[in-house]
């Protein structure tokens, strides 16, 4: 079952062979001390194998006692079986971790660790309460895989998903060689995709994209299950996230698309799970930072001080790990942010805030953003969208790579909205010159009236600082489907000229726009390529074809009865 292939000094590395109950196995490699003592274990599950996962804290958590297991996940790598995204992850999670604690260099116990699909391998089982989880450190992970991973508020998230798919075919095709594998025809399709990525995110309908369907079957199952929520519910973990009953440390970021996620996944176990222990025992950390990236650098902007090293998150991670196991008090703050503006870290006691003051700032008709509610009087704002020519991405929470004409205009973070200015198919309401500081840290929502003439539109919010320079840099976004205003469970038709309510999550900042700045809000029908394009049809995303894409007219209401506005988490300078 086993294979010693390696010995460093103290240490032994070990290539396992760990058997599921249907009969595959899943390679993984152990590193564990020579020492006849039985150690605790930190697992993570991976899909990535190498060169990512030569970027796991291994050395830090074997200097902190552990034993290391990095598992490759059904599919990838060595490992046996057809890799479907996250349909698998709950059963295999909860049979590697039965088999850790029955080896007799372990201790019985098994902490969890890992960012992104591997943070949410973690929230798989840790729902479950399986013998011998005692921690898990679920990195960058969204809470739900429909309406937080494939989709945002019934939009699909194309560029992350597609994005992702392309590097696992990537992967995928590499495993295939290397097993002997013939790879060229496939090879030939998705190089031939990936030379020209502005066409290919314009492919319709979306199911066309065989180069990467034909090895990952999940991209065609993403889109042909939209609007199947049994599929959804069968995989997700949401609802089991309140019977956790361990310690956890959740991390992300100002700009990573999973920050509802992380959030939500905090908040959730902190406040509802079953235990006391366990939800005294959540911990949250966020940065300033993107999906893959804790440097500080998030977009255009730099945050000397955000840097993970700049709080030691490493070393915290661990000291997490080993209090927990050793059924020490935590020595970790309940939550730390980093306040962007103010450039600093600052310990908290919950989330949101209890000190927070939520305002209300209203869309006015002329084009400011106010405190005052709109007169009764005004005409709705148009504009027209055309699926042909959608707004592009400018940064925000985006897993997306490059930019238009090369640029890095997709890519995540903080960037200049600037380079949309002239464009007739965004609103923007600014506020006056602020005389002060102002915090606004917490979640973040705006409320939308609005019409469309067509049977389906999509609002984007952007909120916005406009710096005394010119610069207007984004801060949070967010899109609503309008079929799916009431949720993707409950789609609902759309009459053309009908007002309706729109809430768009924004999700959350912690920003402080300085004296002499604006804030802006920024109203849009699209955010293309992170988002597909609303056809106006009312199709599923996986069905519309170019012949289904036309403009249509957008009214945005701004008046007393119809009163648009965004909602700001305001933190009293006097607490600050």
């Amino acid at each position: 079952m086993t294979q010693t292939t390696e010995t460093i000094e103290s240490r032994v590395m070990e290539k396992v062979r760990i058997p599921m109950r249907d009969g595959i196995a899943l390679v993984a490699t152990a590193y564990r001390s020579v020492s006849a003592e039985p150690q605790p274990v930190v697992l993570v599950r991976t899909p990535y194998a190498e060169p990512m996962a030569r970027t796991l804290p291994v050395a830090p958590a074997l200097a902190a006692g552990f034993a290391v297991v990095v598992q490759s996940c059904r599919g990838t790598a060595e490992s046996e079986g057809v890799l479907q995204a996250f349909e698998n992850e709950t059963n295999d999670g909860l049979d590697t971790i039965a088999w850790l604690i029955d080896q007799p260099w372990t201790n019985g116990q098994v902490c969890m660790f890992g960012a992104s699909y591997l943070g949410m391998a973690q929230l798989a089982v840790s729902g479950k309460n399986p013998a011998g989880l005692a921690a898990i450190v679920p990195i960058v992970a969204t809470n739900n895989y429909r309406d937080g991973l494939v989709y945002k508020q019934g939009a699909m998230q194309l560029g992350q998903g597609l994005g992702w798919h392309m590097l696992k075919t990537a992967q995928t095709l590499g495993d295939r060689a290397q097993r002997g594998e013939d790879i060229a025809a496939q090879m030939g399709a998705f190089l031939s995709m990936s030379r020209d990525m502005e066409a290919t995110f314009r492919t319709l309908p979306l199911t066309d994209l065989t180069a990467v369907s034909d090895v990952l079957p999940s991209w065609t199952t993403w889109l042909e299950k939209e609007a199947d929520s049994g599929y959804w519910e069968g995989i997700n973990y949401t609802r089991d996230r309140t019977c956790t009953a361990v310690p956890a440390l959740h991390v992300g970021g100002w700009f990573d698309l999973f920050l509802a996620g992380t959030l939500d996944n905090y908040t959730a176990i902190a406040r509802g799970a079953e235990s006391e222990e366990a939800r005294a025992n959540q911990h949250l950390v966020i940065g300033p930072w993107t999906h893959a990236d804790q440097s500080g650098a998030a977009g255009e902007l730099h945050f000397a001080t955000g840097a993970a090293q700049a709080i030691r998150l490493e070393e915290q991670q661990m000291r997490f790990l080993r209090e927990s196991v050793d059924g020490a008090p935590s020595s970790i703050p309940p939550v730390q942010i980093f306040v962007m503006g103010a450039d600093r870290w600052r310990s908290e006691q919950e989330w949101p805030l209890a000190r927070t003051d939520w305002q209300k700032w209203y869309l006015q008709p002329d084009g400011s953003l106010g405190a005052a509610v709109p007169a009764d009087n005004a005409d709705p704002l148009r504009y027209v969208h055309d699926p042909h020519d959608p707004v592009p991405t400018v940064g925000g929470g985006t897993l997306i790579n490059g930019g238009p004409g090369g640029g890095a205009g997709y890519m995540p973070g903080s960037r200049d909205q600037r380079v949309l200015d002239g464009r007739s198919d965004v609103l923007r309401f600014s506020s006056p010159v602020l005389d002060c500081d102002m915090e606004v840290t917490g979640p973040l929502s705006v409320t939308l009236f609005a019409a469309t003439s067509a049977e389906d539109a999509d609002f984007t919010a952007k909120l916005v600082n406009v710096f005394p320079d010119g610069r207007a840099m984004g801060v949070a976004d967010g899109i609503v489907r309008a079929r799916y205003r009431h949720g993707m469970d409950a789609p609902a038709t759309v009459e053309p000229g009908e007002v309706y309510e729109y809430a768009i999550d924004l999700v959350a900042t912690s920003q402080v726009f300085k004296k002499g700045h604006r804030i802006r809000v920024d109203i849009a029908s699209s955010n293309f390529p992170c988002f597909d394009r609303n056809s106006g049809t009312g199709k599923l995303a996986g069905q519309v074809t170019q012949d289904d894409l036309s403009p249509a007219t957008q009214s945005i209401f701004c008046t007393s009865v119809h009163s648009s506005h965004v909602l700001l988490p305001v933190i009293p300078s006097k607490e600050k």
